[in-house]
Formats: structure tokens, C-alpha cells, sequence
């Protein structure tokens, strides 16, 4: 399919992610400082300790690059209708004796290792950066200490 096809289709997104892979860590969906661009009031609303937000914030913009579909690293697919089950009490595919959220210690969180780049195998997240800002982390460690809910209360 010619490329000023895609175009007017409305692909250049899709394409752009395709060519790019994600190795490159571009940054998109982050500002300079590494913070999600919805914490301000877009689509997401502000980021709170809710896994809703949380979601609408930092795994639907950023993670989704590469954590989505059946190619999805370590099968860990981040999109909205896949996230909670494939992370809440589900054990890392690299650190097997770890959960990747494991509801009420973020300590023991493997998401946790990997946001903050002191996992034992593999690359921080995400990969490439920018990766997210302390005040990012400390939202999402928040929400995993008041148990991980799936609803919108802390």
C-alpha cells in the first residue's frame, strides 16, 4: 500500500510505530521531564493512585508501544481489556519469583523494579526512555500499597 494512502486512511501513527519498533524509546506520550502528557487534565485526567487513571495515563500512551497484540514482550500486553489480568497477582515471566504487582507491596512489585531500573533481568521500562518521572512512580506505587483495586477507589 502506497504511503500517501496510509495517510489519508489516518495509519501514519500505526505506521510510524511499525517502522520505529520499540527499541527507540521515543518518548511520546511523555513530557521532558518524563511525566505522562495527560497528568494535566487530557483524556486521562490527572494521575491518581487509581488503576483506571493509571491506565488512561501511563499504560495506554507509553506502555502500549510495545506491550500490545500477540507480540507483546514476555506476554505482558498493557492495553485496557488485557492490563489488570495479566498484572495483578500474575508472576513475572523474568523473575518468576516475583508478581508483577503484587497487591499491597510495591517493594516486592516487579513493574516496580522495572519502572525504577533496579530489576535483575532485563531493561529499565520503558524501554529506551524517557523513562517516567519519581512523582509517575510513586503514583503507581500508591496504588499497588492500597491493594492494587481494579475500581477507581484507592
Amino acid at each position: 500500500m502506497r504511503l500517501d494512502r496510509l495517510r489519508r486512511l489516518g495509519a501514519a501513527p500505526l505506521l510510524a510505530a511499525a517502522l520505529a519498533g520499540c527499541g527507540g524509546g521515543s518518548g511520546e506520550g511523555l513530557d521532558a521531564n518524563g511525566r505522562p502528557l495527560d497528568e494535566g487534565g487530557g483524556p486521562g485526567g490527572p494521575l491518581q493512585p487509581t488503576f483506571a487513571s493509571i491506565q488512561a495515563n501511563v499504560f495506554t500512551p507509553i506502555c502500549t508501544a510495545c506491550h500490545a497484540g500477540a507480540s507483546a514482550p514476555a506476554g505482558l500486553r498493557l492495553d485496557e481489556g488485557s492490563s489488570y489480568a495479566l498484572l495483578v497477582g500474575v508472576a513475572s515471566a523474568e523473575v518468576p519469583g516475583l508478581q508483577r504487582v503484587n497487591p499491597g507491596n510495591p517493594a516486592d512489585s516487579y513493574i516496580v523494579h522495572k519502572l525504577e531500573g533496579r530489576a535483575a533481568v532485563g531493561a529499565r521500562m520503558p524501554f529506551g526512555g524517557p523513562y517516567l518521572d519519581d512523582a509517575t512512580i510513586a503514583v503507581i506505587r500508591q496504588w499497588i500499597a492500597a491493594g492494587a483495586p481494579q475500581g477507581t477507589a484507592p
